[in-house]
């Protein structure tokens, strides 16, 4: 029975999908994009919660810490559909708006994860403490692993922001590729983080409820590709239909892809800090945030960097800016009470609100 529950549901999905992919080369209502973005945005959380559950069952197995199991499977797990959105677009998206959507998509991830992924991890803190899951509001973390993610967060800004400030072809190449050297020391910098005591990995393995089958390596594995599955088949139809919305309702497509894409395809990160904050897995739940904007400053800017001409506005500067002051503020207040209390977190909400301000107020007047 549970075979034939799984096998449903996953057909289903998979011809719905099908589906509103082909009706984005017809005129499809207001309506019927909607339900399409949305249909989207849940293919790819529910992608990325089958691939963060999988590669953590993977850290479990390897022994790794939380934090290296944060900062790299679980960040880069959930990092997919961000990085995935901006090749769809170069690759598949209308001509006229695919180097806005990618630019935008590549830039925005960092963004929101610095702000509004910090912003709501803190009021996660608020909460846990108001529930007496604490007796602090405060994140506690493996302070020795943030501070070298912190410290890598403001070198792969510092060259973006170069690269945008520069505007050469020449230095986007080198930036490319000091961007991708960078990634690849974090990686292997990160795969040292020694374990804190406690750690325990107390998940449960999705295959095994649905399947009834054992935590093996294979089950973990099919988990895995299952997942990476939906989540390009989300992020496909949200390049398609985010498009159509733009050219359809005149509004930028540079602004919907900064606020819009990569808030939806940046959920699982959130949604997995949340719960695991709640858990009390602070080290989790930080090092993947830290670690996906690691990842999304590095791997997709180099595409960015690579395949685009990089034309970066006022706009997209503030968003390279927030990022830096935002990574500062963090870490100057580390360093000073060697905590994190909510209220640092929480300041992440207003680079996001004066981003917007800026964003669709002044930059983009009614």
């Amino acid at each position: 029975m549970r075979h034939m529950i799984l096998t449903f549901v996953l057909a289903v999905i998979f011809v719905l999908t099908r589906a509103l992919a082909g009706m984005a080369n017809s005129s499809p209502s207001y309506f019927m994009m909607i339900v399409s973005l949305l249909l989207g945005m849940l293919i790819i959380l529910g992608g990325c919660e089958l691939f963060a559950n999988g590669v953590e069952h993977l850290g479990d197995r390897l022994n790794l810490s939380h934090a290296t199991v944060g900062s790299l499977l679980a960040a880069v797990g959930t990092a997919l559909p961000e990085t995935i959105v901006p090749v769809l677009a170069l690759l598949f998206g209308k001509a006229q708006h695919r180097e806005g959507i990618a630019v935008g998509a590549i830039l925005g991830a960092p963004f929101m994860l610095s702000t509004l992924a910090m912003f709501l991890l803190g009021i996660t803190v608020l909460v846990r403490k108001l529930m007496k899951k604490s007796p602090r509001a405060e994140l506690g973390a493996n302070m020795k692993a943030l501070w070298f993610e912190l410290k890598f967060i403001l070198l792969t800004m510092a060259v973006v922001l170069a690269a945008s400030l520069l505007h050469k072809s020449l230095f986007n190449h080198i930036g490319a590729a000091v961007l991708l050297i960078s990634y690849a020391l974090f990686f292997y910098y990160s795969l040292r983080h020694e374990a804190e005591e406690g750690e325990q990995f107390a998940e449960n393995f999705h295959f095994g409820a649905f399947l009834g089958y054992p935590k093996r390596a294979v089950w973990i594995g099919l988990q895995v590709v299952v997942g990476l599955a939906f989540i390009v088949a989300g992020a496909f139809l949200f390049v398609d239909y985010i498009s159509l919305l733009s050219v359809r309702s005149g509004v930028s497509p540079l602004v919907l892809s900064l606020l819009i894409v990569p808030f939806a395809t940046e959920l699982p990160e959130k949604f997995n800090s949340i719960s695991w904050t709640l858990k009390g897995k602070d080290t989790l739940a930080l090092a993947n945030i830290t670690g996906a904007v690691v990842f999304q400053s590095t791997i997709p800017v180099s595409i960015g960097l690579l395949f685009t001409d990089w034309s970066i506005g006022g706009i997209e500067l503030l968003n390279i800016f927030s990022v830096i002051l935002m990574t500062a503020l963090i870490a100057v207040v580390v360093s000073l009470k060697n905590k994190i209390p909510a209220w640092l977190l929480l300041s992440g909400g207003l680079f996001y609100f004066l981003y917007i301000v800026f964003g669709l107020v002044v930059n983009h007047p009614a």
